[in-house]
């Protein structure tokens, strides 16, 4: 099918709509960008694998999604989705310094 989407442009569509929610919620992430990676470069003595990662000493701060360590812990694609939004609400907070429920009222979603 020409006009289906790939699991990674569907996974890009949802973090770019999960993000322009939360930065109308939160004018103080203006000038933020969110960035999605297919996997997170990790230690070779890591024992847990990132969902995302914030970058600090870039030209603009970076919210990093890990989008295969994100899509291995949705069992379908709305726990995807509201994964996604949690991880954004989570990483947004350890920038800001404050909780991920006072950037995002839905924090935490159940799915």
């Amino acid at each position: 099918m020409p006009g289906s989407l790939s699991r990674a442009q569907r996974f890009d569509a949802a973090a770019e709509q999960a993000a322009a929610r939360l930065l109308r919620l939160n004018r103080e992430l203006d000038g933020v960008d969110v960035v999605v990676e297919d996997v997170p470069r990790v230690g070779p003595r890591a024992t847990e694998v990132p969902l995302g990662r914030v970058l600090r000493q870039t030209a603009k701060p970076q919210l990093v999604l890990h989008r295969r360590a994100i899509e291995s812990r949705g069992a379908d694609s709305d726990a995807q989705v509201a994964l996604l939004r949690d991880v954004l609400a989570e990483l947004a907070g350890d920038l800001l310094g404050r909780e991920p429920a006072a950037l995002d009222p839905a924090y935490p979603r159940e799915s």
